[in-house]
């Protein structure tokens, strides 16, 4: 499992590849789904999306990368918030031109989310994601035991924020439990707040 920790970065060229592959990953999540319609569409939005998303956690954040490269585990201490300034700074920061209504629907969506319902020492989950031909072979839950059991040792608490309700049921088998929920448009889309109890 390779590492890149705060203070490291991925080039361009990784940021890339590992954005399209979130994409693929991410394409059906229930936030994306609602945001953008077309599937074909989606398809490019979210990469773009992730894009923005892995780039922002770039030198920042930890990454947690599978050896032979088929997903990623980043992980963001929870009360290091995101703006539209973040968004700026993207390699790909003119898909807000083209995709501007799509991306004010996903913001909006993911606007009921508060990380001050973490503690401050805790990190986060955000995102992890296989490459959709590699799923179910147990790639996203070694990099995530394997990731937290080196956190632990800084002192860290871990927590993540979910949408869909399978990913809820995933996390709990993993030692995660619900603290909270949220939600946007009376409830059409749902967030569940967990936090890592052992």
């Amino acid at each position: 499992m390779r590492v890149i920790k705060p203070g490291e970065k991925l080039d361009t060229k990784e940021l890339r590849y590992f954005a399209r592959m979130a994409g693929r990953a991410y394409v059906n999540d229930p936030v994306h789904s609602y945001a953008t319609k077309n599937p074909e569409r989606r398809v490019r939005f979210v990469y773009h999306f992730m894009m923005e998303r892995l780039n922002t956690s770039n030198g920042e954040d930890y990454f947690y990368i599978d050896d032979e490269n088929r997903g990623v585990c980043v992980w963001r201490k929870a009360h290091n918030e995101y703006g539209v300034i973040d968004f700026l700074k993207c390699p790909d920061w003119l898909y807000l031109y083209w995709f501007w209504p799509n991306t004010l629907r996903t913001l909006f969506a993911y606007g009921p989310l508060d990380v001050k319902v973490f503690d401050e020492d805790t990190w986060i989950i955000s995102p992890v994601f296989v490459d959709p031909e590699h799923q179910g072979k147990g790639i996203a839950t070694k990099l995530i035991t394997e990731s937290m059991k080196e956190l632990a040792r800084k002192g860290y608490k871990f927590g993540l924020e979910a949408q869909d309700e399978k990913n809820v049921e995933y996390y709990k088998k993993l030692g995660f439990e619900i603290i909270g929920e949220a939600e946007y448009k009376n409830g059409l889309i749902k967030h569940y707040y967990m936090v890592y109890k052992g």
